[in-house]
């Protein structure tokens, strides 16, 4: 079974580690905690800093106080009261998953898996600790060590949201749809009221190209987070793909209003336009999407193709070639430039190109 210690509405019943009894004044954390799960964060964390006022060894409101703090953004914050719990009390498995959520959050992922590893030997059941590990892996780019993770945790809880969510990003990052929303359809079953659930659901739709599923998906996500931009991207780009034009642009341009997604939102506007017919006034935003991200090869591929409508097939090789010369990868350039240059009577370097 897991550590009962590991759910914070347990340990909210605890004073100093001791069972909470009517010799202890524990409903003051227990008040803090509801006010915490209301979401009246400012009194929550008043109410946490006055129980560790009267009594600065109270493990559980340091970390309850460090959980809000993460919430709120404040990490170095969230992270000092989490260490100062751990330092109260070192074996909660709880305290140390928390950390290492902290940690992954400020991108310091080797320091996140030590304390998320830790807390799975404390708690070889927890189906949280399980998945961040596996998101952890997932960041550094070991998809198989992610899967694994995500596998074993489901062993305990089957369905755990988190851990379908996982395997869901995974077959995601795969290019497989299909086989991401048999998870994430589960994970958003077991957990509706999650925007990240919801965002990669309203993802795996769009690429099965469902595209009203997908919009309905990145509505609720939005619902649950208006701050999700990158929701509100998709929604744009599932509007190019029903020919809502005038509601893409909409979208995109507010995105660029709020200095959101500026990348996104500026190819984006070059796909309204493309779509439209108006192949100079589409290669005026892609060169700007070129210009944010100078090492993305569908930037430039979008450049050269308005080039090769305007009949400029060099200009449009160059595009290519660059690309391919900053982001050597990106293989799938090949085609397109190989063929430019066949049609330009450049034969011998089409020849090279194909051959990588």
């Amino acid at each position: 079974m897991p550590d009962r210690r590991a759910d914070p509405g347990y340990r909210a019943l605890r004073h100093n580690g001791r069972p909470a009894s009517r010799d202890f004044p524990v409903t003051d954390l227990q008040h803090a905690l509801d006010l915490h799960r209301s979401g009246d964060l400012d009194a929550a964390e008043a109410a946490y800093r006055a129980l560790l006022a009267d009594n600065p060894v109270d493990a559980d409101a340091h970390h309850l106080l460090g959980v809000l703090l993460h919430k709120r953004g404040i990490g170095a914050d969230a992270e000092a009261s989490i260490r100062h719990a751990l330092e109260l009390d070192p074996d909660c498995a709880q305290f140390h998953l928390s950390l290492g959520g902290v940690l992954m959050q400020q991108g310091r992922d080797a320091d996140a898996r030590a304390s998320l590893e830790r807390a799975v030997e404390l708690d070889p059941n927890a189906p949280e600790a399980h998945a961040l590990v596996g998101f952890a892996h997932a960041r550094a780019g070991d998809m198989a060590a992610a899967e694994e993770r995500f596998k074993i945790g489901r062993r305990a809880v089957a369905d755990d949201p988190l851990l379908l969510l996982g395997l869901g990003n995974l077959y995601l990052a795969r290019e497989q749809p299909d086989n991401a929303l048999k998870f994430l359809a589960r994970a958003a079953e077991q957990k509706p009221g999650d925007a990240t659930i919801q965002f990669s659901l309203g993802r795996a739709f769009f690429e099965q190209g469902n595209f009203a599923f997908a919009d309905k998906a990145f509505e609720n996500a939005l619902r649950l987070q208006p701050g999700l931009s990158r929701a509100r991207l998709y929604r744009g780009r599932v509007s190019v793909r029903e020919k809502r034009y005038a509601d893409a642009q909409a979208i995109y341009e507010d995105l660029l209003a709020r200095r959101e997604q500026e990348f996104g939102a500026t190819a984006g506007l070059g796909d309204v336009a493309r779509h439209r017919g108006h192949v100079l006034r589409a290669l005026k935003f892609y060169r700007r999407a070129l210009a944010l991200e100078p090492e993305n090869p569908g930037a430039a591929n979008a450049c050269a193709w308005c080039l090769e409508q305007m009949g400029d097939l060099g200009g449009a090789a160059d595009y290519l070639r660059g690309a391919l010369e900053r982001s050597p990868d990106a293989a799938w350039l090949r085609t397109p430039l190989s063929g430019l240059l066949d049609r330009l009577g450049r034969s011998e370097e089409a020849a090279r190109v194909r051959a990588g």
